[in-house]
């Protein structure tokens, strides 16, 4: 079983911006890899209210932590 925790800057995100926690997870685990960095932060990608939302997640063997996220045309 995969343990999901969002920071609380992520939960200040969802709050900002009106998003489901439940969809930001399922981005999480399900969304389409879009970026890899050498550190092993993750960018998934999923649609959200007809936009395209990004996850910025550090994955470990149980556990995916949630950095934060962002509507790809935010301003």
């Amino acid at each position: 079983m995969v343990v999901i925790i969002l920071t609380d800057h992520a939960k200040y995100r969802l709050l900002e911006r009106g998003i489901s926690a439940h969809e930001v997870k399922k981005i999480a685990k399900n969304g389409q890899t879009i970026k890899v960095e050498a550190n092993g932060i993750m960018i998934k990608m999923g649609m959200y209210n007809d936009q395209q939302l990004s996850v910025v997640i550090k994955k470990y063997s149980n556990k995916i932590i949630i950095l934060t996220l962002y509507y790809e045309n935010y301003v």
